[in-house]
């Protein structure tokens, strides 16, 4: 992994009341240009029907078996199909896609699906079960990221052209939201064999697809990828022969803009048509200018503070008293200021778009008496540590540098001294992945529309070993490991959400996290386009985007 950096703050610091004066006159200058463009861009846009997005690029790959980025999946729920999806917003109604019906067994372990007639791939080959199976097999095989998806899989069978049946280990709800994933849109295996594409047992090291995939998306998708540019610009023309029939708009550019001040001001002069990568400032100044709707959409994301539990890594941070202290420390009011309108206070770590969710009047109120007598009672000394973060991240609109420098305030308040670790967002989340934060102040989005996504806070699962949390470090985390298993294998609905609150509360009491709030994400576009929804899964769906002229 690349070397930490250290980013101690020395420089000057910027307020949002002053960032929101900066880009309030910088508005004011550009309004004049919203309602038009200058003369040859008007000419352009009337015989053009591009897209331009400007977003701010987490992408690693492009290969469906081989990532979870939220724009990854993006250009990959506008290139595949998945077997079921959701509309727009909505984070809890499975709708048919390419399987038009489903049957559940009595036992909640087969999944039979019944897959729409006459779907062919952009390559002209026609999309069967076999297709389906192949797709499955090779992200079980690849053992990348989205691998966990299929873990509670026994198998999938093709047993006709149309039906495809999965069957599952032991019951498992969540499974159709999961299938709903773009890391689980189908691939056209004979293209995809053809071009180094593996599904066998030994895929994980024979497999060769994924450059091929970084210059075309063998999907039956509404949009092809016609160019990738990493760190700079995806392009997607559409497919003509979609089963849905042809998308509103023939090209889509997305590109990479990191400044959310650059996003605005090239939303303003019309280089964009949606933005995307917005921080707070933006969002309040673009509420302001005709032209330009502004919207937010729940997001289904914890954002949180993570303390490691190992000593060797967490030091006095994975003392349980020392983690107390650090939740009563917060000013979680100051920080409700910074993540903006629309964010919700979170009492546990499911976000309040699942049922599961416990409500905000649970959450730990700001109690830094209590604090610094947890402190006295842990009997450490001074508490010194390292907070690492994601330098220059916006994420879901909200300015995580100024969350951390919050935090690191607050903590600071109570005789918590901390210094900021600033990386790279691609090398703080690998640092993040590895376990190696002592702090880190992060924001878990859902990988698929469930609760149960949500387990991996438990010890001994994802983020619990991040945060170098085992599932046998004692009694208590035994049962709570035991509650998990019971909650995501429970098929009834009540009693599945009372076993999820159940989990949050025992949580908020021995985790090594302190739960902040979960945002509303912010994106714009300019009035001559039509048709934007924001899930917080994918983001745009792009198939149902329209531009006028």
């Amino acid at each position: 992994m690349a070397r930490h950096q250290r980013n101690t703050t020395s420089g000057p610091k910027i307020d949002r009341r002053t960032l929101l004066r900066w880009f309030g006159g910088g508005v004011a200058a550009a309004a004049g240009k919203v309602g038009g463009a200058p003369a040859g861009r008007a000419a352009a846009a009337a015989v053009e029907a591009t897209l331009r997005i400007g977003d701010y690029f987490n992408i690693k790959s492009l290969d469906p078996a081989r990532t979870l980025e939220i724009l990854s999946w993006t250009v990959g729920h506008a290139t595949y199909d998945s077997l079921v999806t959701f509309d727009g917003e909505d984070l809890r109604t499975p709708k048919p896609q390419l399987a038009t019906t489903w049957k559940i067994s009595p036992d909640g372990r087969v999944y039979s699906f019944t897959l729409r007639p006459n779907v062919r791939f952009q390559s002209g080959n026609p999309l069967t079960s076999a297709d389906v199976k192949w797709s499955f097999d090779r992200v079980n095989n690849v053992k990348s990221n989205p691998a966990f998806f299929l873990s509670g899989v026994e198998d999938v069978q093709a047993p006709a052209p149309l039906t495809v049946v999965v069957r599952m280990k032991q019951p498992q709800p969540s499974i159709l939201p999961i299938l709903s994933s773009p890391s689980l849109g189908v691939l056209d295996s004979k293209l995809m064999t053809a071009n180094g594409g593996d599904a066998g047992p030994e895929a994980k090291d024979r497999d060769k697809a994924e450059p091929f995939l970084h210059t075309q998306s063998p999907g039956s998708g509404a949009f092809m990828l016609a160019g990738y540019t990493p760190n700079q610009e995806v392009v997607l023309v559409k497919n003509p022969s979609h089963w849905r029939g042809a998308p509103k708009v023939d090209r889509i550019v997305i590109r990479n803009i990191t400044e959310p001040a650059t996003q605005q001001l090239e939303l303003l002069r019309g280089d964009l048509d949606i933005a995307t990568g917005l921080g707070q400032p933006q969002v309040q100044a673009l509420r302001r200018v005709p032209g330009v709707t502004m919207k937010t959409t729940p997001a289904a994301t914890t954002f949180y503070v993570l303390m490691n539990n190992n000593p060797q890594t967490g030091g006095p941070f994975a003392n349980p008293k020392v983690q107390q202290a650090v939740r009563y420390a917060i000013d979680y009011q100051g920080l409700m200021e910074i993540a903006g309108a629309g964010a919700i206070r979170l009492a546990g770590v499911i976000p309040p778009s699942f049922p599961g969710a416990l409500e905000s009047r649970e959450a730990v109120k700001t109690d830094r008496e209590r604090a610094r007598a947890l402190l006295r009672e842990a009997n450490l000394g001074e508490v010194r540590g390292q907070i690492t973060h994601a330098k220059g991240w916006i994420r879901m609109g909200v300015e995580m540098d100024l969350v951390v420098q919050k935090i690191q305030s607050d903590l600071a308040a109570v005789g918590i001294r901390t210094d900021l670790n600033g990386l790279p967002l691609i090398t703080a989340l690998q640092q993040y992945r590895d376990g190696k934060n002592q702090v880190g102040v992060w924001a878990y989005a859902a990988d698929y529309p469930d609760a149960d996504d949500y387990l991996v806070y438990l010890p001994g699962r994802l983020v619990g070993k991040r945060a170098g949390w085992m599932a046998d470090a004692n009694s208590a985390t035994q049962e709570l490991a035991r509650w998990g298993q019971e909650a995501e294998s429970e098929v009834d609905g009540r009693k599945r959400a009372a076993l999820f609150q159940k989990i949050e509360r025992r949580l908020a009491e021995i985790g090594p996290y302190a739960p902040l709030f979960t945002p509303a994400i912010p994106y714009a576009f300019r009035s001559n386009v039509q048709g934007v929804t924001f899930n917080s899964v994918w983001g745009l769906d792009l198939f149902t985007i329209g531009k006028g002229r």
